[in-house]
């Protein structure tokens, strides 16, 4: 592992913006830690370089075949003005997972963290007081052998960028119900966190634009059940239950989506995992018994659905001050100023 003394901790520019105008993904920070696998050599030392300096090989197979996993997750500052990251355990449980499905190497959650830790401590000065923003960490998985052919790689890369973002504002959406595109299959990639996925959405979010609505709300291959709303897993309230679609090998297992389950069963809020289908939506939104809907994932936190439209029918969603609620608490989480959930920060 590498020593904090290697490198030149990384100082602001007189001109950085204040953090309310960061936004996200805007800002890249200036290093980048990195640490190689080879094939019966394991795991190097981790090393940080210059973003200026980094390079991937034109003819990798991260590069041309999509042999590309990620993680995307958050430094915060404390009530005492520290550094902490927000669950990483559970985030380098999921590279593994998604590792695992593109038959690259395993990530040891030592290496993963210390990456982080790494990376966090070199861009602290970069970390925007409490509650104002946080450093969003991009850890990603690549091959990078420099050959042309599909196969199992023996060269992989962890490279890991930051970019310090703002904190996200309250938000709301209008989804449109995408029913010829199919985000992930039975069988297919939608539970590993990998570009292609997210390359295949694309074209879906372009066309709800078109349809004037924010996103797209995807739909499972039978293109009868609500799977992620965008890139984030959703809630929809049913009389007093918050009901939130299956893992079912389609879907991203995601870390706020577990957070917020966690959180509302620990209040004693009756959560259910259970399909969604839209027409049943709209029977119940004529019966009365359809409550607010929002999607979560790490970049936005809570972003709350108003309404869900297709070719023929729009389901709408009624406003609920819980979710403001849940948004405050799971803020106060990542922050570490909410008593009970200590187990949730890594100090930096």
């Amino acid at each position: 592992m590498s020593s904090m003394t290697e490198y030149a901790l990384a100082r602001r520019p007189a001109d950085w913006p204040q953090p309310e105008q960061l936004g996200f993904g805007q800002k890249l920070a200036p290093w980048v830690v990195s640490a190689e696998h080879r094939d019966g050599e394991g795991w190097s030392a981790l090393h940080a370089m210059p973003l200026s300096e980094a390079r991937s090989p034109m003819a990798s197979g991260g590069l041309q075949y999509g042999l590309s996993v990620f993680e995307g997750l958050k430094a915060y500052r404390g009530p005492r003005g520290d550094a902490h990251l927000f669950r990483p355990r559970e985030h380098a449980a999921r590279l593994t997972s998604s590792a695992r499905r593109l038959r690259m190497p395993h990530v040891p959650e030592s290496l993963f963290i210390e990456a982080c830790r790494l990376a966090a401590r070199l861009h602290e000065d970069f970390l925007p007081p409490q509650g104002r923003g946080s450093l969003y960490l991009r850890p990603t998985l690549f091959a990078d052998e420099e050959a042309l052919g599909f196969r199992v790689a023996h060269t992989h890369r962890l490279a890991l960028i930051v970019t310090p973002s703002s904190d996200p504002l309250p938000k709301t959406v209008n989804l449109w119900a995408e029913s010829e595109l199919a985000r992930a299959a039975i069988g297919g990639t939608g539970a590993a966190k990998t570009g292609g996925n997210y390359a295949a959405g694309l074209l879906g979010l372009v066309r709800a634009r078109e349809r004037g609505c924010d996103d797209v709300a995807w739909l499972d291959a039978a293109r009868t059940r609500l799977s992620e709303a965008g890139t984030m897993n959703l809630f929809v309230k049913i009389d007093d239950t918050w009901c939130t679609p299956p893992l079912d090998g389609t879907i991203l297992p995601g870390i706020t989506r577990d957070s917020l389950m966690t959180l509302m069963r620990e209040q004693g809020v009756d959560v259910q995992e259970r399909g969604l289908d839209l027409r049943e939506l709209a029977t119940l939104e004529r019966e009365g018994r359809l409550g607010a809907a929002f999607g979560c994932g790490t970049a936005a936190r809570i972003v709350r659905i108003a309404s869900i439209r297709s070719e023929s029918s729009t389901v709408s969603f009624p406003d609920d001050p819980q979710v403001a609620v849940l948004r405050d608490r799971l803020k106060r989480c990542q922050e570490g100023t909410e008593s009970g959930f200590s187990t949730w920060a890594c100090a930096i």
